[in-house]
């Protein structure tokens, strides 16, 4: 699966290398790995929260072979959370579609 990562000019690269969340999303989205060709992830800062800690917004948007896109976000403090909450919620809008296709096939 051929991740493209993206994120604003607010997010540096100290505080989202392309390596750390490449590996979160290819780990989190492994069990779908062969059934999608892409995933595209954009990070951006959201705002500073009450304490201080930056927050953030994942956006993840996976191709299914032979079907549209699948897309999901999240939003919260740290990297590595958003990520995981974003990968999270896209496998389950994924397994909804993928439900759906086969009922109505």
């Amino acid at each position: 699966m051929f991740v493209e990562f993206n994120r604003d000019n607010q997010v540096s690269e100290g505080e989202a290398s392309q390596e750390q969340v490449e590996e979160i999303v290819n780990r989190r989205l492994s069990r779908i790995a062969g059934r999608v060709t892409s995933a595209e992830v954009h990070i951006g800062h959201v705002k500073e929260s009450r304490t201080n800690n930056p927050e953030f917004r994942c956006s993840i948007e996976v191709r299914p072979e032979n079907l549209g896109a699948v897309a999901a976000s999240a939003e919260g403090v740290g990297i590595e959370a958003v990520v995981r909450s974003a990968c999270d919620k896209v496998l389950h809008a994924y397994d909804k579609v993928i439900g759906k296709q086969q009922a109505a096939g």
